[in-house]
């Protein structure tokens, strides 16, 4: 919070944890094979809690499900904060 400056905007992309508590974990291929990424589970609260304690507004929170398909869990969560004065 310290090196944004008032007014300042942070983006936050991360794996929807609502998929991280059905077990999904960030994964992708390199020439060594499939690499998992070891990953915390960190709730939406924990996001808008901590937004809050360090003086920042959410500005806006979404979601983005495969292909569209709002019957699905979704896989992205992104939050943009805007630190206050």
């Amino acid at each position: 919070a310290n090196s944004i400056k008032n007014d300042g905007y942070v983006y936050i992309g991360e794996l929807h944890p609502f998929k991280q508590y059905s077990g999904t974990k960030a994964r992708f291929e390199t020439e060594e094979g499939l690499q998992i990424v070891h990953c915390f589970n960190h709730h939406i609260s924990d996001f808008t809690n901590a937004a809050k304690n360090y003086g920042f507004a959410i500005l806006s929170i979404n979601e983005y499900f495969d292909d569209g398909d709002k019957k699905t869990i979704p896989r992205i969560l992104t939050l943009l904060l805007k630190k206050l004065n």
